[in-house]
């Protein structure tokens, strides 16, 4: 990976500063810029006003790129080009500006330009060879460095980057020449000896990676990693009894650390080997030296995996079970847990799950949201009123607390307390019709319970301008016109269309038969409760009752009275229903 230079890019101006401010006579050779050179004008010495012109323009460039303004500064650095044709530092400046900004062309002309008129300073150099590494031109580059560390010996850093430039530009014999000539120069490191390799493997020189590996190992021998970076070699170059045999030394050296038991694991895994890979895994994972966020990392490639190979869930689960008692105060670990519960339908144990999460982490939103739909989804609305009160207070931005509050109001026949909520949140839908469309049913079915019938059916007649083809809602909405006996020819086609679009929905066959109740037409109302009943409903009280209804009005009360009392039997309780079964008789 090339190394960021732009630390060292964004000292010139501020030095500058410092320049003006103590009007020293002589910098420094490492200085980004020198005095002589730099600000006086050398083409008009004698010329006292172009040279304060020069300075006080050069000083206002400055300025004005540090506050931001770079389009202001360009333009007053090109007037300082105007004064002095030939001053390096503006044409550094100006190449500064055009690289940070993009304009590589524009850039590599001034920075060509500033390090050919001052070739012993080093910073003119840096930027002109990081503006001929965008533009790709690695060898011109290579040159630039080459000549950098002829004048400055002293500096490692150049070296190294001299040897990455030679990678760039495919010359990796060189780059290791330089490699070495570092080492005999400054003495071995562990970076340098890993760079080269890098390089080898690049080369498929495995006898030489090998060999260095090797000599990093003798001369650090409890230095774990490198033993595992050998044992990788071998994997690499299918070697797989002498990766173990590197593997066994490492746990010689380092028995508990848990990235070599990872190490183990997935060498057990490149051999299919399930069974030692799952036991390599428990260890680390048993560990407290490797934290939540390398467990989460392997927990979410588990995640995908069972996905697609469910034989592995319980592995993933034992894993899961393990992080949490290695780590039982972790947020992060619980959340992992409560998703796999979630995708996998385990919502009761999911619900407890994100519960946890939140003793120790109210902050995340996503994680209330998730727990809110296990809530919904089981239907546990007492539960979901009390978290979603929570989201709102948290998250008072959020649409979706205000949604489910809503709705377990609703469920909860606090119907007031529910329009209240579904009235708040739709002032945070932004851009999404299908949640739109759900706050608008809601508040239609809670208005309906209110009895404030005119704003129910204006709020349905919205909904269905955004989903008309919503099969839910034109059924719901019909069976709430047929009980008030209103629009029951609307209610008909709204009926019939959700039908069309689900004709195998009991519930949908049940209203459209009711509308024909309603409406007087007992024939075929009892045609399409029969074929609800055909379909499965006859252990559904409502149903059961209707066609104790539809009976009665066709004058058999005795098989009236039958279906009325199959309807209590599975559970039916209504008022109207017990006196239909005392009396005898219908009630409405």
């Amino acid at each position: 990976m090339r190394k960021n230079r732009f630390k060292h890019l964004l000292l010139p101006a501020v030095l500058l500063f410092v320049l003006f401010a103590c009007k020293s006579k002589k910098e420094p050779a490492s200085s980004p810029v020198s005095a002589g050179k730099s600000i006086d004008n050398p083409h008009k010495k004698n010329n006292n006003e172009d040279n304060l012109k020069f300075q006080s323009t050069f000083y206002n460039a400055c300025k004005e790129k540090i506050k931001g303004n770079v389009e202001i500064a360009e333009t007053l650095f090109k007037e300082c080009l105007r004064i002095n044709p030939g001053s390096a530092v503006v044409k550094y400046e100006l190449a500064h500006i055009y690289h940070f900004g993009g304009l590589h062309d524009q850039a590599l002309k001034y920075a060509r330009e500033a390090a050919t008129t001052e070739p012993r300073n080093e910073w003119y150099q840096l930027l002109y060879i990081e503006c001929l590494h965008n533009k790709h031109l690695y060898s011109e580059a290579v040159t630039a460095y080459e000549k950098l560390v002829k004048t400055f010996p002293e500096h490692q850093v150049f070296y190294e980057e001299l040897a990455t430039e030679y990678i760039y530009a495919g010359k990796t014999d060189k780059a290791l020449k330089t490699y070495e000539e570092i080492e005999k120069k400054f003495g071995k490191s562990e970076h340098i000896a890993l760079s080269k390799v890098r390089i080898y493997k690049q080369t498929k020189k495995w006898a030489e990676a090998e060999a260095e590996l090797k000599a990093l190992i003798k001369e650090n021998a409890k230095e774990a990693q490198y033993y595992t970076y050998l044992a990788e070699l071998y994997q690499e170059t299918n070697q797989p009894e002498k990766a173990f045999q590197t593997y066994q030394e490492i746990l010689k050296t380092d028995p508990d650390n848990p990235f070599i038991h990872l190490a183990l694991a997935d060498y057990y895994r490149s051999l299919k080997k399930d069974e030692e890979f799952l036991k390599e895994l428990k260890i680390a994972f048993n560990s407290e030296d490797l934290d939540v966020d390398n467990k989460i990392k392997i927990m979410m490639s588990y995640y995908s995996l069972t996905e697609q190979y469910p034989q592995y869930k319980e592995n993933a689960y034992e894993l899961c079970r393990i992080m949490l008692k290695v780590h039982p105060a972790d947020a992060r670990a619980y959340s992992m847990y409560a998703d796999f519960l979630y995708r996998d339908r385990k919502l009761k144990e999911a619900k407890m799950a994100f519960e946890k999460v939140l003793e120790f982490d109210k902050s995340k939103y996503l994680v209330w949201n998730q727990l809110m739909l296990c809530e919904s989804e089981l239907g546990d609305y007492n539960s979901l009123l009390k978290h979603s009160s929570e989201a709102m207070d948290l998250f008072p931005n959020q649409a979706i607390p205000y949604f489910l509050n809503g709705v377990s109001n609703l469920r909860l026949k606090n119907f007031k307390t529910a329009i209240e909520s579904l009235k708040d949140g739709q002032e945070f839908v932004y851009e999404n019709e299908p949640l739109q469309t759900q706050f608008l049913v809601n508040l239609g079915e809670a208005y309906n319970e209110v009895k404030e019938f005119q704003k129910s059916d204006s709020l349905f007649d919205e909904a269905l301008k955004y989903e008309p083809e919503n099969a839910m809602i034109l059924n719901n909405y019909a069976y709430y016109l047929s009980l008030r006996k209103v629009k029951l020819d609307y209610a008909e086609k709204l009926s019939k269309r959700s039908l069309e679009l689900q004709p195998g929905s009991i519930s949908y066959i049940d209203t459209y038969g009711w509308i024909f109740y309603q409406q007087g037409k007992y024939e075929d109302a009892k045609l399409w409760i029969e074929k609800a009943l055909q379909a499965g409903a006859d252990n559904r009280p409502a149903i059961l009752e209707h066609y104790g209804d539809i009976l009665f009005r066709l004058k058999d009360a005795a098989k009236a009275l039958e279906y009325w009392q199959k309807a209590k039997d599975k559970g039916g309780n209504s008022e109207a229903l017990e006196k239909k079964i005392a009396e005898k008789k219908m009630y409405e």
